[in-house]
């Protein structure tokens, strides 16, 4: 595939399927930012204040902002349970879905630590010892765990708080389906055939590449905040026993992340080698733009140009992208803005 050096035309609509802790929102922002450089219609939910769009992969009419005259969106960055049905509808017939998964064993780790999900198992906290992660005890008996697990009140902290199959569970797969073999291949299979692109977290920057190459994109459409890797503060003695214990009690997310990820790295190989050329040329220009961003003042006018390459053209960056680069939601930053394209 060609790079996007003025031999493609950028592709204009893509879905974002946001799966929880898994790098989803750093993607998120550059969409965000790629369709409002664009003024590409975005969806919107009722208010700032929501975070999920629709309920568990129901979508009403009153779940969303409606476009003008009956228009569709070119832009989805929200988080969603994903219904085909729904989103065809939704979404521009030209739409390219893509989505983003995680090693299901790290992701439960983050989930635990960003959503504090010992307060939602009773007798959690207190089995587990002084200085010791909180996961550690759950991964001991999840079975007997996932029994005891105490939901909040509202429908979409609900959603938010998942710790068996999230993943699959965010891109469609019924709870009822969770441990049939053939449902989650079958699951797996329309995935496969749905999305254009599947991102692997632990290859950030060869999915982003690969994601340019597949939409004609340039780099400036793919930067993101080189932020420090998550701390965990508390010691996770995790054991082999451990893993596969949580692997067999979250078959289909195992299933899911790794067919996906086998078929990212046979990608990755078909791109041949100028593909692991320009990842590492991107990374040093993320890392410069990351760079130069932190290092200006608040107001300043300061640019800073970034060469032509032979996989992007030349562009500059300006204190407006610094100011959004760093913000922790995007979206929310730009709503107004967003929003504005709807009139």
């Amino acid at each position: 595939m060609l790079p996007s050096t003025g031999h493609c035309q950028p592709h204009l609509n893509v879905a974002f399927l946001k799966v929880h802790k898994c790098g989803s929102s750093t993607v998120a922002d550059l969409i965000n930012r790629f369709g409002y450089k664009r003024k590409l219609i975005a969806a919107l939910a009722p208010t700032r204040a929501h975070s999920i769009l629709g309920s568990f992969g129901t979508i009403n009419e009153s779940d969303y902002k409606h476009p003008p005259g009956g228009k569709r969106w070119n832009i989805f960055t929200l988080h969603a349970i994903y219904n085909r049905t729904r989103f065809h509808q939704l979404m521009d017939p030209n739409t390219r879905y893509v989505t983003i998964l995680r090693e299901p064993l790290r992701r439960l780790q983050s989930a635990f630590q960003y959503f504090h999900l010992e307060t939602r198992f009773p007798g959690l906290k207190r089995q587990t010892p002084r200085g010791i992660s909180y996961v550690t005890t759950y991964l001991k008996r999840p079975k007997f765990w996932d029994m005891r697990f105490r939901p909040p009140q509202s429908k979409e902290d609900r959603e938010h708080l998942c710790f068996r199959n999230c993943m699959a569970r965010d891109l469609g797969l019924k709870e009822n389906d969770y441990d049939n073999f053939n449902a989650v291949q079958d699951f797996i299979e329309g995935i496969d055939n749905d999305f254009t692109t599947v991102m692997i977290l632990e290859y950030l920057p060869e999915s982003l590449v690969l994601l340019k190459r597949r939409m004609c994109w340039t780099f400036h459409d793919i930067l993101y905040w080189t932020s420090k890797k998550q701390q965990y503060r508390l010691k996770a003695n995790i054991t082999g026993r451990m893993k596969d214990r949580f692997y067999k009690h979250n078959h289909a997310d195992v299933m899911l992340y790794t067919h996906f990820k086998d078929s990212f790295q046979k990608q990755i190989k078909k791109e041949g080698a100028d593909f692991l050329q320009e990842v590492q040329h991107f990374k040093r220009v993320n890392e410069n733009v990351s760079i130069f961003c932190r290092s200006i003042k608040p107001h300043t006018s300061r640019n800073m140009t970034v060469q032509k390459s032979k996989w992007s053209e030349a562009f500059s960056v300006n204190s407006f992208l610094c100011k959004s680069y760093d913000k922790p939601n995007v979206r929310k930053y730009w709503y107004p803005l967003l929003q504005s394209v709807y009139h």
